[in-house]
C-alpha cells in the first residue's frame, strides 16, 4: 500500500513540474520573452499550489471517508472536460491551449495579462494536480498502514518526482518532443494519475483490517469515519509556530525568484535557466523531510551562513571570477539557505492530525515570496533589492544551536519531540543569567553591527584618503612569498576581513542578520546609483540612464592616417584635446544604446584636420566642423560605419532612401538619425518605459525628437512585435530586429513562422536584418538555417569597435529574397568566396583556382660554361606575376575579377576578409551553418543546443546529446 500511494505522489508531483517550464515557454511568445514572465508565473503556481492546499485541508475535514473520496473524483473530471473542450474549439486542437487574444495590449497590465493567459490555459488542471501532495498524505493516515503514523515521508517521494520531471524536461523532453506534443503527454499523463488516485482513494474508503462487505461495510465504514492512527494528544499549532513556519518557507522561495531572476536576465530568457533553481529547491525537500542523523542541523546550521558570507563578499567587492562559477555560487548559496530553511521547518512538523493545516501554511509562505518578489518588488523597489533583503531574512533564520540539538530530528508522531521543536526559537535567545544581561546582549545586537558598517566604510575610503595606506597595501604586496597586486590585498582587508568578523556572530541571529545587512546594503546601494541619473523598473525588467564621461586625445595622423597613434607631452601624458558626456540606457545589464549629452571640442583638433594651401577646402571643412551636431550622431551598433549604416547606405543607392522602414526595439531611438524629411519610421516596443523615456520627452535622449524636427514621420506599435505586425498591412523596405543583443532571447522571434511573418511585412525588393550580437547564445548557425528554409540569401558582418567614440562590437545579419536586393556592397562576390574558402590569403585563393599562375622557381643566378656564377636580375615579387598572368586572360571573367581585387589589395598578404572591406568598405560575409544546428520553429526550438557556455555543453555531453556549438 505506501507503494501504491508513493507511485501516485510521484507521478502526480512528475506532471505538476513538468507543465510549468512547458506552460511557460508556451506563454513567452505573447509577452515579449521577458524575464519577467517566469517570476510571474512561479507566483500562479505557488497560489494554485495554496488553493490546492486549502482544498484538500477543507476536504479532509470531512467526517466521512467515502464522501471525500467521492468529491475528489467529481474534481478529477473537470480537467478530462477542458482537455477536450480544448482539443475540439482550441486553434491547434491541443488539450492545453494559449488563448493569443489575453495577451497585453496599449495600455493593460502585463502581469494581469499573464495571470489571466496561465488562468484559462492550465488553471484547472493544475489546480486539481496540486491537491495530490497534502490529500494523499492524509489518506494514507487512513488506510491503517503502520508507517500511516508519520506520512511525511511520502513528501520526499512527492519532491522527488517533481525532481526528476524538471531535470528531464531539458535533457530527455524538450530536445525530443515538439511542444504540441508535450501536451498530449501531459493529458495523458493526468488521467493515469487520475487513475492511481481512485484506487489510493479506495484504499482509504476501506482500511486494513476493515474490508468492504456489502451494504453492511460500506454503512459501518461511515459510522467510524476516518479511522486514523492513534494520534497523540498535541494541542494545535500556536499562532507564533504558524508564523515561523510561514518565515521559514518564505526565504527559499524569495532566494528561489532571485536567483531566477538574476541568471534569466543575464544568461536567457528561456525555461531551461529556470529549471535549475527550481530543481534546487525540490532537492532541499527531499532532503529535509528525510531520516537525517542529529549531527545535519549543526553541519548545515554552519554551512548556509559560510555560503552567504561568501556570496556577500563577491557582490560587495565586484571580484569577477567567471559567469559560470559565479551562477555555480549564486546556486550553492541558495541551495544551502534553503535547506537550512526547510530542514527546520520539517524538523517543527507536527502530528498528522494537523498535516493539511502545516502544509498550507508552508504554502502560504511559499506565495508570500512570490508575491514579495514578482508583484511589490518591482512596485516598492527601483533596482533589485528582493535578492539581498532575501539573504539578510535567510541570516536571522539560522538556528541556534545547542546541546540540546543533537537530539535528531523528532518524531512527528511524539508529542514530546514535536513539542520540543515547537519551543525551540522561543527559548533560543534566554539564558540562565537573567533578563537584565539579555537585554544588553540585545542592544549589542544592534551596537555591533553599526560599529562594524562603520569601521567597514571607512576601510573601503582608506586608499583613497591617506597615501600611507597606500603605501602600505603595496609593500604587503611585495612581501608576500607569492606574487600579489595591491588591489588584492585592499580586497582581502577592507572586504574579505569585514565579512569573516560577521561569522562570529552566527550563534546570535540578529546580530549576525544586522551585521551582514551593515556591509551589503550600503554598497550594493552604492553601486546602484553610481553615475546613473534616472532608475526605473517595470514588468520588463530595470531601466538605468547613466552618465559617462570619456576624452578625445590628440592624434597624430602623420604618421598613420588609417590608424594614427596619440600624442603625449614630454611626461608621456596623452593631450587632452576635447571631451565627450554620454547618456547611456541599459536594461538590466544590456546596454540599450548612447547618445552624446556634451562635446567639448577643442579648437587645436579641428585644425589637425584644414588642409594647408586648400582655401576652398579648408572653407568647407570649417563649414562642417561648424554645422555638426554631435547629437544627431547615431553610436553603439548603430554607428553609420557599422552594419546599420550599410543597410541605409544601399537603400540611399537604391533611390529608396525615404521609403518606409521599421524597427523591432526602440532602445535609444538611435535609427532616428537616419529617417529623413518626410520618411515614415515605425518602432515597434513592447515596454512603454521606454517608449516613454526615449520617444515622449528629450530630457535624456533626443534622437526620436530630433528627427521629428527634422520632418520625419515616427510612429510606435506597443507590445509584442510579432502580434502587433500580424495586425498590420504595412510593407517596409528595410526591417530591423533589435530584440536578440539583449541576453534575454525572444526566441518566438527567430523562428521559421516568425521568418515568414517579416517577408509578409517586406517590399518585393525588402531586406530583413537581425541584430543577434550575443555573449551566451551562437545565433548564426540557426539564422543560417532559417535562411535555407526560405531559400534567402543572408550576410553577417562581425563588426568591431574600430577605435571609434561611442562605437561598439556588433553582429547583423541581412536577408533579402535575392542577391540583388542587398547589392554587390553587402553582397560582395568576394564575400561568395570567402564563404567558400574562408578567410586565406587572396593570393593563395587565386593560385587555388589558377595553379599555372603560380610563378616558376628559378635560382636568382646562372652557372656560365666555365663554371663561374652569374647573377641574375631580381625577379619579380609574386603578386606581380600573378597579376601579369590573369591580366592576360582577357576572355575569363573571373580571371579579370581576381586580377581587379588583387590590385586593390595592399600586398600579397591581404586575406579575403581585408579585399572585402577594401573594395566593399564593408565586412558582409556568408552566414555559416552548423551541422547538427536546425531552424527554430513555434513548435521546438532547442536553444541549449546552440548555448556557449562549457558547463552546460559539458552536461549535454555527458548525457549524449548533440553539442555542435563549441566556445
Amino acid at each position: 500500500m505506501p507503494l501504491l500511494f508513493a507511485v501516485t505522489l510521484f507521478v502526480s508531483a512528475s506532471l505538476l513540474f513538468m507543465v510549468q517550464p512547458m506552460v511557460g515557454k508556451l506563454v513567452l511568445p505573447l509577452l515579449g520573452g521577458s524575464p519577467a514572465v517566469w517570476n510571474a508565473c512561479m507566483v500562479f503556481f505557488q497560489a494554485l499550489l495554496l488553493f490546492g492546499y486549502l482544498y484538500a485541508d477543507r476536504l479532509t475535514r470531512i467526517k466521512d471517508t467515502r464522501k471525500q473520496w467521492t468529491v475528489h473524483l467529481s474534481v478529477l473530471a473537470l480537467p478530462v472536460t477542458v482537455f477536450v473542450l480544448s482539443a475540439v474549439f482550441g486553434q491547434r486542437h491541443l488539450p492545453i491551449a494559449v488563448a493569443e487574444s489575453l495577451a497585453p495590449s496599449d495600455g493593460s497590465s502585463a502581469i494581469l495579462s499573464v495571470l489571466l493567459i496561465l488562468t484559462v490555459a492550465i488553471g484547472i488542471p493544475f489546480f486539481v494536480v496540486s491537491t495530490s501532495a497534502t490529500l494523499l498524505q492524509k489518506w494514507f493516515t487512513y488506510t491503517g498502514h503502520p508507517s500511516a503514523r508519520d506520512p511525511y515521508f511520502l513528501y520526499a517521494a512527492s519532491n522527488f518526482g517533481s525532481l526528476i520531471s524538471l531535470l528531464g524536461y531539458p535533457i530527455f523532453i524538450e530536445p525530443n518532443m515538439t511542444q504540441g506534443q508535450q501536451t498530449w503527454f501531459w493529458a495523458v499523463g493526468f488521467v493515469a494519475l487520475a487513475g492511481l488516485i481512485a484506487f489510493c482513494g479506495r484504499a482509504a474508503v476501506n482500511p486494513l483490517g476493515v474490508p468492504p462487505q456489502g451494504n453492511q461495510g460500506r454503512q459501518g465504514n461511515k459510522q467510524q469515519a476516518a479511522p486514523t492512527p492513534a494520534a497523540p494528544d498535541e494541542p494545535p499549532p500556536t499562532w507564533l509556530r504558524m508564523a515561523k513556519w510561514t518565515a521559514l518557507a518564505f526565504v527559499p522561495s524569495s532566494l528561489m525568484l532571485g536567483v531566477t531572476f538574476h541568471m534569466t536576465t543575464d544568461i536567457a530568457s528561456i525555461p531551461l535557466l529556470w529549471v535549475g533553481p527550481l530543481a534546487l529547491y525540490l532537492i532541499t525537500f527531499i532532503i529535509a523531510f528525510s531520516h537525517l542523523p542529529p549531527w545535519f542541523r549543526i553541519l548545515i546550521g554552519n554551512l548556509a551562513p559560510v555560503m552567504i558570507l561568501l556570496l556577500v563578499f563577491l557582490m560587495i567587492s565586484d571580484v569577477k571570477p567567471g559567469t559560470g562559477l559565479e551562477l555555480l555560487l549564486y546556486n550553492l548559496t541558495f541551495f544551502a539557505a534553503a535547506l537550512m530553511c526547510h530542514y527546520e521547518l520539517a524538523r517543527d512538523r507536527p502530528s498528522p492530525k494537523y498535516l493539511t493545516q502545516y502544509f498550507l501554511i508552508m504554502s502560504f509562505g511559499g506565495v508570500l515570496g512570490g508575491i514579495f518578489n514578482s508583484l511589490l518588488a518591482p512596485v516598492i523597489f527601483t533596482h533589485a533589492y528582493e535578492f539581498p533583503l532575501a539573504l539578510i531574512v535567510a541570516c536571522l533564520m539560522v538556528p541556534t544551536l545547542t546541546a540540546a540539538d543533537a537530539g535528531g530530528t523528532p518524531d512527528a508522531a511524539n508529542p514530546k519531540g514535536a513539542q520540543q521543536a515547537a519551543n525551540a526559537p522561543a527559548s533560543a535567545g534566554t539564558t540562565a543569567a537573567g533578563p537584565k544581561r539579555e537585554q544588553i546582549r540585545l542592544a549589542l545586537d544592534i551596537v555591533i553591527p553599526v560599529l562594524i558598517g562603520l569601521a567597514f566604510w571607512q576601510l573601503r575610503k582608506l586608499p583613497d584618503t591617506f597615501e600611507w595606506y597606500a603605501k602600505m597595501l603595496r609593500n604587503i604586496a611585495e612581501a608576500m612569498p607569492w606574487k600579489m597586486a595591491p588591489n588584492t590585498v585592499y580586497i582581502i582587508i577592507s572586504y574579505a576581513v569585514p565579512v569573516m568578523v560577521c561569522f562570529f556572530f552566527v550563534d546570535r541571529p540578529l546580530r549576525f542578520a544586522l551585521a551582514v545587512a551593515a556591509i551589503l546594503g550600503p554598497v550594493r546601494v552604492n553601486s546602484d546609483n553610481t553615475n546613473t541619473l534616472y532608475t526605473e523598473r517595470s514588468f520588463f525588467g530595470i531601466l538605468k540612464i547613466e552618465e559617462q564621461h570619456s576624452r578625445q586625445f590628440l592624434l597624430d595622423r602623420a604618421k598613420d592616417p588609417e590608424d594614427p597613434p596619440i600624442v603625449r607631452d614630454a611626461e608621456g601624458k596623452p593631450v587632452v584635446m576635447g571631451k565627450y558626456k554620454y547618456h547611456r540606457l541599459v536594461h538590466g545589464t544590456t546596454l540599450h544604446g548612447t547618445q552624446v549629452a556634451e562635446h567639448d571640442r577643442h579648437v587645436l583638433d579641428d585644425f589637425q584636420r584644414l588642409t594647408a594651401g586648400h582655401g576652398w577646402d579648408n572653407i568647407a571643412v570649417t563649414g562642417a566642423q561648424a554645422a555638426f551636431d554631435a547629437r544627431q550622431e547615431p553610436l553603439t551598433y548603430y554607428h553609420r560605419t557599422g552594419p546599420v549604416g550599410a543597410m541605409f547606405g544601399e537603400l540611399t543607392r537604391r533611390g529608396k532612401d525615404k521609403t518606409h522602414v521599421a524597427m523591432v526595439g526602440l532602445g535609444t531611438g538611435s535609427v532616428s538619425c537616419y529617417a529623413q524629411k518626410g520618411q515614415r519610421l515605425t518602432f515597434y516596443e513592447i515596454d512603454p518605459a521606454v517608449i516613454r523615456l526615449v520617444a515622449e520627452t528629450d530630457k535624456y535622449f533626443s534622437y526620436v525628437k530630433d528627427a521629428e524636427r527634422r520632418g520625419a514621420l515616427i510612429d510606435f506599435r506597443k507590445g509584442d512585435a510579432r502580434l502587433k505586425l500580424k495586425q498590420t498591412d504595412d510593407k517596409y523596405s528595410l526591417l530591423m530586429i533589435d530584440a536578440f543583443s539583449s541576453d534575454s532571447i525572444p526566441v518566438h522571434l527567430l523562428t521559421n513562422e516568425a521568418m515568414g511573418l517579416y517577408l509578409d511585412r517586406l517590399t518585393d525588393d525588402g531586406i530583413l536584418a537581425l541584430h543577434i550580437s550575443n555573449k551566451f547564445v551562437k545565433l548564426e548557425p540557426v539564422v543560417a538555417a532559417i535562411a535555407e528554409h526560405h531559400g534567402l540569401v543572408a550576410r553577417v558582418w562581425n563588426d568591431d569597435a574600430e577605435r571609434q567614440h561611442g562605437k561598439t562590437a556588433s553582429s547583423w545579419v541581412v536577408l533579402a529574397r535575392k542577391r540583388e536586393h542587398l547589392g554587390e556592397q553587402l553582397c560582395s562576390p568576394v564575400g561568395d568566396y570567402l564563404g567558400k574558402h574562408g578567410d586565406v590569403q587572396l593570393i593563395e585563393m587565386i593560385l587555388h583556382h589558377y595553379p599555372d599562375a603560380r610563378p616558376k622557381q628559378e635560382l636568382p643566378f646562372e652557372i656560365l660554361p666555365d663554371g663561374t656564377r652569374k647573377e641574375l636580375p631580381a625577379r619579380k615579387p609574386v603578386r606581380d606575376s600573378v597579376q601579369e598572368w590573369l591580366d592576360k586572360r582577357t576572355g575569363d571573367a573571373q580571371a579579370q575579377l581576381f586580377a581587379a581585387w588583387l590590385r586593390k589589395a595592399d600586398s600579397e598578404r591581404d586575406t579575403l576578409m581585408r579585399v572585402l572591406v577594401r573594395t566593399t568598405g564593408y565586412g558582409f560575409r556568408p552566414v555559416d551553418g552548423l551541422k547538427g544546428v536546425d531552424s527554430w520553429t513555434d513548435d521546438y526550438a532547442d536553444v541549449m543546443r546552440v548555448m556557449m557556455i562549457p558547463e552546460l555543453q559539458s552536461l549535454r555531453e555527458f548525457f549524449g546529446l548533440p553539442t555542435p556549438v563549441k566556445r
